[in-house]
């Protein structure tokens, strides 16, 4: 692969037609001063003694409503974000769930060592309106439970983690709810072998992947999943066997499985998906010379921009690579249409992979849904042959391409790879913006404003609002890199602020530092920022959605030109 600049010097010097995306600074930057103001919660309660004794190790955070739940070592904490705050957030309710005596020691038996042994909680989701489902790793013997979402207390037995869960808090899984069933992404055993997505719960039969079959999985790394019309879609990163041929290439990849999904015959596939297929995602630089951004690191929800439906998603470059790191928008349909194209094979161990020609794909068309009411109601009645083609053929040919075929923002001037994002689709006070925040391993959010020109061309432009730091090593109680790396961040739009889980704590931090460029109105309009705006009184001020005070801002354009020069000293902008 090229060196990253290699790539930008033959762009620029004409070597390829395409330009590289700007990378640019941001047009402000959120001053140290102000965000010591930020509000933390460090693991104390309302009107406990001050003083945390237990780590948190904040793992899963979940926003239902104005409640926000906090999963970590051995608790769950319910915070009420609407209680009046001064510099820290307190919880109001607190589940303890620690694994016992009997795990801990099996654990230690097997070579871990105490701090490993505990109960880390890594599935935390809204089961219904009043029910919470959580699982935790328990000394690597993970186990599952509903809890009432106001009183978090205990409703019925604990279950099982096992393929619900990972047993190493280190491991990455996925895990969502979609009619009622439990579909997840994790490993299914104590040395983190054999991957698998499952389905489980509510009342269908448990399906699984292929056991230990490299071209349904090689050593995956599972980012997201998200429902939407007849199926669960799984986002992830793994080895790539095509290209087995070139030693360990990571790709990033979409999988797609049928909620209706009964498993195959009783001599193909039972009790395993009929309907797994997958397909890479591409997100890359366009050009002569394409460059790949292939390490998939997160993905949104499932969000609405121009009316399309679509995700975005943070790519970043190898470990070994010079670092860069790209946002790609991929449009649900597209990814939906992809599993029609045709299918990929390799044809021996030692052959190249090719597509497999259209006359030899079996009818009803391999990973389809069974329709009900048809002569194929059920995946149980699919013939041999296309159930064989699917266990065989799980990849797609072509890949999936990013909206306008390139990333939407990239990032190579700074070192940090990002990791965590989350979008405003309704920014701004007449909610007609789109602002996204990016994360990345040191703490550091940057904010960024989308604007996509048309409906049927999409060609996308950024703008990068805005950088802060969101980390606080006195409020967090703790110093060093690990502790910067951000695991998990939320909107509270009715706040206006981002919370931003750390290992050590959980920031609350503000969408926008209006008050920064309070005594200069050409500051304040020059930020481009929708949240912003210069108000009647003399002050620049974070304006509410639907605000009714007369206000000035220049999101579109920025220009500043008929206004005056700031007095004084100011934060300068990039």
């Amino acid at each position: 692969m090229k060196s990253l600049t290699f790539l930008i010097l033959s762009l620029l010097t004409g070597l390829s037609e395409a330009t590289f995306p700007d990378d640019s600074g941001p047009l402000s930057t959120g001053s140290v001063d102000y965000m010591k103001h930020s509000v933390v919660f460090v693991g104390n309660g309302l009107g406990a003694s001050p003083g945390l004794t237990e780590r948190l190790d904040v793992q899963r955070i979940l926003k239902v409503n104005r409640t926000l739940f906090i999963g970590g070592r051995d608790h769950l904490y319910s915070v009420d974000l609407d209680a009046p705050v001064a510099d820290e957030m307190f919880y109001n309710k607190k589940l303890t769930w620690r694994s016992n005596q009997h795990d801990i020691d099996i654990c230690r038996m097997k070579g871990k060592n105490e701090a490993e042994c505990r109960n880390f909680i890594k599935v935390l989701l809204k089961r219904n309106n009043s029910v919470l489902f959580i699982c935790g790793t328990n000394a690597y013997n993970p186990v599952c439970a509903n809890y009432t979402m106001d009183t978090l207390e205990s409703l019925g037995p604990s279950i099982s983690g096992m393929a619900r869960c990972p047993y190493d808090p280190k491991q990455a899984n996925v895990a969502l709810f979609a009619d009622n069933k439990l579909f997840t992404g994790t490993v299914t055993d104590f040395l983190a072998i054999d991957a698998v997505i499952y389905r489980s719960l509510g009342g269908s039969p448990t399906l699984r992947t292929v056991k230990h079959d490299s071209k349904w999985f090689k050593e995956p790394y599972f980012i997201h999943a998200v429902e939407y019309g007849r199926h669960v879609f799984f986002f992830f990163r793994e080895i790539a066997m095509e290209f087995n041929y070139l030693e360990k290439v990571v790709l990033s990849r979409v999988a797609r499985v049928c909620k209706n999904d009964m498993g195959g015959s009783q001599r193909v596939l039972e009790k395993q998906w009929t309907s797994f297929l997958k397909a890479r995602l591409n997100c890359s630089v366009p050009g002569d010379s394409h460059f790949y951004f292939n390490v998939l690191q997160a993905v949104t929800d499932i969000i609405r921009i121009n009316g399309h439906t679509i995700v975005l998603a943070i790519f970043s470059t190898p470990s070994n690579s010079i670092p860069g790191s790209a946002i790609c928008a991929f449009d649900m349909e597209q990814i939906s249409s992809i599993f029609d194209g045709r299918f990929k094979e390799q044809k021996s161990p030692e052959s190249i992979w090719t597509p497999v020609p259209e006359e030899l794909v079996p009818k009803p068309r391999p990973g389809c849904c069974a329709e009900p009411g048809t002569k194929y109601n059920s995946s149980n009645g699919f013939p041999d042959e296309m159930l064989n083609f699917v266990k065989t053929h799980p990849l797609m040919d072509d890949t999936v391409p990013s909206l306008n075929h390139g990333p939407w923002i990239i990032k190579t001037t700074i070192r940090d790879r990002l990791n965590k994002i989350v979008v405003d689709t309704e920014a701004g006070p007449f909610k007609n913006y789109t602002v996204v925040f990016l994360g990345s391993e040191t703490g550091i959010i940057l904010k960024f404003l989308i604007r996509p020109t048309t409906s049927t061309n999409f060609v996308n432009r950024s703008l990068f609002l805005e950088h802060f730091d969101a980390y606080s090593p006195e409020k967090c109680n703790s110093k060093g890199h690990e502790h910067r790396k951000i695991v998990g961040m939320e909107l509270d739009k009715i706040s206006g602020t981002l919370l931003v889980a750390f290992s050590s704590c959980v920031v609350r931090v503000a969408f926008a530092h209006c008050q920064q460029h309070a005594a200069c109105m050409k500051s304040c309009v020059g930020t481009r920022d929708p949240y912003c705006g210069w108000v009647g009184d003399g002050q620049c001020a974070y304006l509410e959605p639907g605000t009714s005070i007369p206000f000035e801002q220049d999101v579109d354009h920025g220009n500043t030109t008929h206004l005056g020069d700031c007095q004084g000293n100011f934060p300068e902008r990039s």
